[in-house]
């Protein structure tokens, strides 16, 4: 999955970008860490009723410029969408904190 000027988690309404303020220490401010390649990495349990487990990825690149965002296993190699899940509403509801947090800070603007 590249990189994207805009990304938006699969199955929900919300589409963000990185917000033009944003700089590195406000990444690292906001709970992500710099990657060997030098990007910008948020990873989040989610939940830890489900038997994979569940937790949110979002990427920032080196130059501040492209985002990806997903939700994947503990183990990272399947995606997996949030809606197919049952009981999710506690899920949808953390993740919908965790990016009005974004927004509120200034990391992402929503579009």
């Amino acid at each position: 999955m590249a990189f994207a000027d805009q990304a938006t988690l699969r199955g929900f309404n919300r589409t963000f970008k990185i917000h033009p303020e944003c700089k590195p220490y406000t990444l690292r401010d906001n709970g992500f860490q710099e990657t060997r390649g030098g990007n910008y990495l948020y990873k989040r349990d989610l939940d830890s009723t489900h038997r994979t487990g569940l937790v949110l990825k979002v990427t920032v690149n080196h130059n501040l410029q492209g985002i990806k965002i997903s939700t994947v296993n503990n183990n990272g190699l399947q995606g997996v969408n949030v809606f197919n899940l049952a009981n999710n509403e506690m899920v949808i509801e953390k993740i919908n904190f965790i990016f009005d947090g974004f927004v509120d800070r200034q990391v992402l603007v929503e579009v």
